[in-house]
């Protein structure tokens, strides 16, 4: 069974790595990580990964089997916090992506996927507690979290200011949930 999950995995990588060379185009960096109103002093120093085959991409399906699969098989807290942080970062910059290639056609797509990566940080946190609670040493990945957070709060208000009115609520919505993210992570580091 496991050569069989093993071999399903190299040749999803395999397929994927070679088809995303080919489906999208690369951001410059400063588009990639928007930063928020020109009146806020100072962008949050967090780079996002880039995010491979997005969602609008026939062959994206194939994408999340993978990283269903590779999470399933994950059973150490602390990496699997971290492999949560690194899916809600992809999460974030494929919306953005998204936004950047056709922001009229894939406006909704983006913020349907925004909020699943908001689910992984979600995931990635209550991970990272477990993982302090069983005695781990919890110190880098909860800085990280805590950067991630200040990013993604950053992105989101940029986007809640730049969107329709329809979706002006949902990224409103999805920014609050950062802010508390980051207030939870705070509170795991003060401990």
């Amino acid at each position: 069974m496991k050569k069989i999950i093993f071999l399903f995995s190299f040749l999803t990588l395999i397929t994927l790595n070679t088809v995303s060379s080919f489906a999208q185009e690369t951001l410059p960096l400063n588009q990639a990580t928007v930063s928020a109103d020109s009146n806020t002093s100072k962008s949050v120093e967090y780079e996002l990964p880039y995010p491979g085959i997005l969602p609008d991409h026939p062959l994206y399906f194939l994408k999340m089997t993978r990283d269903w699969i590779v999470r399933l098989l994950i059973s150490d807290l602390l990496k699997k916090a971290e492999f949560d942080l690194l899916q809600a970062d992809k999460r974030l910059n494929s919306g953005l992506y998204l936004l950047h290639n056709d922001k009229d056609k894939n406006a909704e797509l983006a913020q349907s996927t925004i909020s699943k990566g908001e689910d992984y940080f979600e995931e990635a946190i209550k991970n990272a507690e477990k993982a302090k609670k069983q005695g781990m040493d919890t110190k880098d990945v909860l800085r990280r979290l805590l950067d991630s957070s200040k990013k993604h709060q950053e992105i989101l208000q940029s986007l809640g200011s730049k969107s329709t009115e329809a979706l002006k609520d949902d990224y409103f919505h999805l920014q609050e949930r950062a802010e508390g993210f980051e207030r939870a992570v705070s509170s795991l580091s003060a401990e």
